[in-house]
């Protein structure tokens, strides 16, 4: 159902024009800005500004609406002498997106949600025009806890449960999600959890897509999971809930959650 994906790096898809900018926040209340540019390595730094808020951000202009935010990743300056992709590279050794998905309707007493990771398997460094998308996990939720939010429970199913903890201590992963952007700044930070009491290791970090449409690779990646996640929530309406609640789950909070078992190489259930 979930077959692996390979997408070529292209922009600029649709016809909706795309503003891309980097931006930052200062340190403390300043009266100026000092830009101070590196002509060997074409980075531009503003030392006035905290290096943990560089973001680099992809916009569309929306009627009577704030800008549409496309693509939200760290930055390491405000030069924009590299790619999206390219610039990435020096920070990431690889790549992750997680997506969770809800059902409206609840089910003997559980609301029902769906986390679908897929990940990018090779090295960054080793990438050229092309980049495979691999499904790597998807999880069923049953929470009782019908107002928690679902998404970062999936967060937390993705780092703590489908990645070898040696892995996480060894290698850069940069994870591609699809919300809470006005708190990624604070939880790459370390200021605050991402789940309940849980903090990003500090090998990994938040970026943000939208699945809406396709700005980079990262958009495609998170639309992935998307699907994804709603193949397996047709397929539990279809079997009904019985015959998950059958099998041993995982405790996450109020949350029961159970790993999808893939019955076929290409697909996730």
């Amino acid at each position: 159902m979930a077959k692996k994906g390979k997408k070529k790096r292209k922009q600029g898809q649709d016809k909706i024009p795309r503003d891309l900018y980097v931006y930052g926040q200062v340190k403390e209340n300043v009266s100026s800005l000092t830009l101070e540019y590196d002509p060997t390595t074409q980075q531009l730094h503003i030392p006035e500004i905290d290096p943990s808020s560089i973001r680099r951000q992809i916009t569309h202009k929306r009627e009577s609406k704030d800008d549409k935010v496309l693509y939200s990743a760290p930055a390491n300056d405000f030069s924009m002498s590299l790619g999206d992709f390219a610039e990435l590279k020096t920070r990431f050794d690889y790549l992750m997106a997680v997506d969770t998905n809800t059902l409206t309707e609840i089910h003997q007493g559980y609301r029902v949600s769906v986390c679908s990771i897929y990940v990018v398997k090779e090295p960054l460094h080793s990438l050229g025009a092309e980049i495979r998308y691999d499904h790597h996990a998807s999880y069923i939720i049953l929470n009782t806890d019908h107002e928690a939010k679902s998404e970062p429970i999936g967060w937390h199913l993705a780092i703590a449960r489908s990645l070898d903890p040696l892995f996480l201590q060894s290698c850069k992963i940069g994870m591609i999600v699809d919300s809470e952007l006005g708190k990624h700044l604070d939880i790459n930070s370390g200021r605050e959890p991402y789940y309940g009491e849980s903090y990003l290791p500090p090998s990994l970090r938040f970026l943000y897509a939208s699945s809406d449409k396709s700005a980079t690779y990262a958009n495609d990646m998170i639309r992935l999971c998307d699907n994804a996640a709603t193949m397996v929530l047709d397929e539990f309406k279809r079997i009904g809930i019985a015959d998950v609640l059958r099998h041993k789950p995982i405790e996450v909070g109020t949350a029961l959650c159970f790993p999808v078992i893939s019955t076929h190489p290409d697909e996730i259930l």
